[in-house]
């Protein structure tokens, strides 16, 4: 597993927001919610066993957005959690201006509430 690497381009906020995701397209949905959030990308726990390099699909529930976004995860950094988890840190590649801008309005929405 790697370990965290504290390079991040954009300023991340605590909250809790819900993500699904899943590992591969006949992989089953699980549920966590997010430890941070960026512009850029997230931080989460995760049962699944995650590979730093990976892509996955993930769901933002985001409280801005009228219904969950869809965004390619890839996987920055992986390292042991509790309970046989996994906390890892994720880059976002979305599929589109309009998605990135969802994502960026959410974010400005948790830095103002500061």
């Amino acid at each position: 597993m790697s370990t965290p690497q504290e390079n991040r381009r954009a300023e991340r906020v605590a909250r809790s927001v819900m993500a699904r995701y899943r590992a591969g397209a006949q992989s089953t949905w699980l549920m966590s919610p997010l430890k941070d959030l960026s512009s850029g990308g997230a931080r989460f726990l995760s049962e699944h066993p995650f590979t730093a390099g990976q892509v996955f699909e993930l769901q933002l529930l985001l409280p801005t957005a009228p219904q969950p976004i869809v965004v390619q995860a890839k996987v920055a950094w992986v390292k042991p959690a509790p309970l046989q988890m996994v906390e890892m840190g994720v880059t976002f590649n979305p599929a589109d201006a309009g998605i990135q801008r969802l994502i960026d309005e959410s974010v400005a929405h948790f830095l103002k509430k500061r």
